[in-house]
């Protein structure tokens, strides 16, 4: 995995548990970035220009999953995803035990029952697409 990187790069050396390399970002002249493998992934970061492992791998003309040595399979909600759906199952609860009053309210709690039903749904797919992988 880290060879498909090490063969692209300019003036590799060994330093420490990784490499050092010229940045193809910002094509420099003395290696200014440092990289490495850890935990089947490929990590990157240019001391020079603060370029990171997506960078790299685009200046390289690699693809984005060349940095994994697993496929990234997303298993649940974001935390921020979490948050939104119980805020908004709160809204709904309030709502349905007082009726909206003003037309802000109702809006509100429309765009609640509308966030709820896509956050549920993509919650069941990507539950479901976990159990057949």
């Amino acid at each position: 995995m880290l060879e498909r990187f090490l063969k692209r790069l300019e003036r590799v050396r060994k330093s420490g548990k990784g490499y050092r390399a010229c940045c193809p970002v910002h094509k420099d002249k003395d290696p200014s970035m440092s990289i490495t493998e850890k935990d089947g992934k490929v990590l990157a970061y240019c001391f020079s220009c603060g370029a990171n492992g997506p960078q790299v791998a685009e200046a390289l003309d690699l693809p984005m999953s060349a940095l994994f040595s697993e496929p990234f399979i997303k298993t649940g909600l974001s935390r921020k995803d979490q948050e939104d759906l119980e805020m908004d199952r709160l809204i709904i609860m309030i709502a349905e035990k007082n009726k909206p009053t003003s037309y802000s309210d109702f809006k509100r709690l429309k765009l609640a029952r509308e966030r709820v039903k896509q956050l549920e749904s993509l919650e069941n797919s990507l539950h479901n697409s976990v159990k057949l992988a």
